[in-house]
């Protein structure tokens, strides 16, 4: 039986008990060639070896911590008339976002190439969790909706009107408070910006602390 086997990167000839090529230096002990090693890693490659599931679900707990702290803090603000309602949501959740972004950045982020990895996973588990949520209500909802108009048929029926209150009705014009609608979209630029702040200022003072 020929004792001889042959290195995957170069070729050479080599005994059957060698680990390593001895032209090339090739690692025999597993099947990965040097050109695979040094191949660029696929977009959800890089996303895997860069983050770190438990890490991520600790910073969801930070999140939600802080998410209570902050309502805590921003409610007593807004009962003291110095903030509306969706100011109120606007600082609680970025508040809370921008330290469990720390948090991740300190304990997740090995160097500075891993801070958009965990950036990208984090947001992605953030907005998941948000429409699961909005889902979740909106079922809820409906369901209830659909259970009352099964019990009550006539509720969902169109009032009529007489005399001047028709009138009135006619000449109603919706109004739109334009400023509620900004907050909104403040609120889904802002949550995506202090979320990698945070992951950069954390992996930044695990660098220089």
């Amino acid at each position: 039986m020929n004792n001889v086997k042959h290195c995957p990167n170069c070729g050479c000839e080599l005994d059957i008990d060698n680990e390593f090529c001895s032209e090339c230096g090739y690692d025999l002990r597993n099947n990965v060639s040097l050109e695979q090693k040094n191949m660029p890693l696929g977009f959800f490659d890089n996303l895997t070896q860069k983050t770190s599931f438990p890490i991520i679900v600790y910073s969801f707990i930070v999140f939600g911590i802080f998410l209570f702290v902050g309502s805590i803090f921003w409610s007593s603000v807004m009962a003291n008339g110095s903030i509306d309602f969706l100011t109120y949501i606007i600082l609680t959740v970025t508040f809370s976002v921008f330290l469990a972004g720390i948090f991740l950045g300190y304990f997740g982020c090995n160097d500075q190439s891993y801070v958009l990895p965990n950036f990208l996973v984090h947001m992605g588990c953030v907005y998941s969790v948000v429409l699961c949520v909005i889902g979740l209500i909106f079922t809820f909802l409906m369901g209830i909706f659909g259970m009352l108009s099964s019990i009550f048929p006539g509720s969902g029926s169109t009032p009529t009107y007489t005399g001047t209150s028709q009138s009135t009705a006619s000449n109603y014009v919706p109004s739109f408070d334009l400023s509620g609608y900004l907050k909104i979209f403040i609120l889904i630029l802002v949550i995506p910006v202090a979320s990698y702040l945070g992951i950069y200022l954390g992996y930044f003072l695990k660098e220089n602390i």
